[in-house]
């Protein structure tokens, strides 16, 4: 899931391992990826993602190979700072054929309206649960070439995207809540789960079906970075049948360098 706000920062790298037995023969699934989120104004950014999956086939050959190119731009809609509660919108466009179609990458493209949100609830008297927040993600993807009924054009299927987080800040805790004296490792601690679901949509024969995944993980903050590790839990049989892992180091240039990398090109 992404933020729902804008800003100058990058994932390098994240990673994640999961296992497929879907066709019969398990698999595991390696994938590398890289983020890059440039803010243009204070209010919109755009965002580069590219990764590499390696699928390791048992009793096989592992190969790899690039994955497709993916542009995000998002517009930072609405922020009401007293409320903790912030609202975006964008569009994902990804570029088909960029990537090696051989090992999973989309021969065609798609765009997804997407809208992102976020709310704090440190403005509500609920003491010790101030801490939490709640951010949401839903988009709807077009294909560019749409599955024909008899599945052999190598189109795909258009899908409504959402994912929902639940978080639990131990850095507001302690600044803003109440100061216990934990120690300062567990003051930097956000523990989180997300949850993400994927509906296929439109009229084919055999229609995909509905994926839903459950992420419980936890992250570490820095004053410029943050470490996150998360479960990956397929929340049904056509999600996956084996709990997977993935892994994130991220950077917040606009921490790092304010005055000339992390911020917006137009002032």
């Amino acid at each position: 899931m992404d933020d729902p706000g804008v800003a100058d920062e990058a994932s390098v790298p994240t990673f994640s391992w999961q296992r497929d037995g879907s066709s019969g023969t398990p698999t595991d699934i390696y994938q590398l990826n890289f983020e890059f989120d440039k803010t243009i104004t204070s209010n919109f950014r755009l965002g580069l993602n590219w990764g590499y999956n390696l699928n390791a086939v048992h009793g096989s050959k592992t190969a790899g190979g690039l994955q497709n190119l993916f542009l995000t731009a998002k517009y930072q809609a609405y922020v009401n700072g007293p409320h903790e509660f912030i609202f975006s919108a964008g569009v994902v466009r990804e570029f088909g054929g960029t990537g090696n179609t051989n090992q999973g990458a989309d021969r065609f493209g798609s765009t997804a309206p997407t809208i992102y949100m976020g709310k704090g609830l440190g403005d509500l008297p609920i003491g010790l649960l101030r801490p939490f927040a709640i951010t949401g993600e839903l988009a709807y993807n077009f294909q560019d070439v749409r599955l024909n009924s008899t599945g052999d054009n190598m189109g795909g299927q258009n899908a409504l995207n959402a994912g929902l987080s639940i978080q639990y800040s131990m850095p507001y805790l302690q600044s803003q809540v109440k100061d216990f004296g934990l120690p300062e490792f567990l003051n930097h601690l956000v523990p989180l789960v997300e949850f993400t679901w994927s509906v296929p949509t439109g009229g084919v024969v055999m229609p995909s079906p509905t994926t839903f995944q459950i992420a419980p993980g936890v992250i570490y903050m820095g004053d410029t970075w943050q470490f996150g590790v998360e479960a990956l839990i397929p929340g049904n049989t056509a999600t996956g049948t084996h709990v997977g892992v993935i892994a994130q180091f991220h950077l917040f240039f606009d921490d790092m360098f304010p005055n000339t990398l992390g911020k917006p090109l137009i002032e």
